[in-house]
């Protein structure tokens, strides 16, 4: 059973930043950066919108490219007010090409000090930790309603932020070496 504790995070966080693509860490600063630059209530234009969503999950990029951009505005800028986390998220999924992995995203690019990134492998890693029971793959709006929590608390015990916690889960089921089979 993998135990996540401060220094576990420290390490595979460490391993998140020298091992993942350059180029999608400097797309994640570059994102966050312009929306740093905005009033408290975010949104995102066409062209940030598609880099957020093909930074998230790239094999659906025609289906956002497809979005109106006044609609994308719209319907980012709407998320970005609601108080309620569930409608946040799925009034996000009414975007082409949207689910509940790429509206997580964009909810933690608007908000990285609540919302952590929902993605499989960290699910996957907080499963061998005894702290996810669900199946890994579960990605409906009800899993990231009870992954939430899960994170944050974990965050706040560990005191460190959701995104090296998000790097760390993640490169540890990225990266690990695995034993070999027998």
């Amino acid at each position: 059973m993998v135990k996540v504790t401060r220094t576990f995070v420290r390490e595979w966080a460490g391993v998140y930043n020298r091992r993942a693509r350059p180029g999608d860490r400097s797309e994640e600063r570059a994102i966050k950066g312009w929306l740093r630059g905005q009033p408290a209530t975010k949104h995102l234009d066409k062209g940030h919108f598609v880099r957020l969503a093909v930074w998230t999950a790239p094999r659906g990029r025609a289906a956002y490219e497809r979005n109106d951009p006044h609609l994308v505005r719209e319907t980012t800028s709407r998320a970005s007010r609601i108080s309620n986390e569930r409608l946040k998220l799925y009034v996000l999924t009414a975007l082409e090409g949207v689910n509940v992995t790429v509206a997580a995203a964009v909810l933690h690019f608007f908000s990285p000090r609540l919302f952590p990134i929902f993605d499989v492998r960290v699910r996957t890693t907080l499963k061998k930790a005894g702290l996810w029971k669900r199946r890994t793959g579960d990605a409906s709006i009800e899993a990231w309603e009870e992954f939430v929590p899960v994170m944050r608390r974990l965050s706040h015990r560990l005191r460190i932020s959701l995104r090296d916690l998000d790097k760390a889960l993640y490169a540890y089921d990225r990266w690990r070496r695995r034993r070999p089979r027998r």
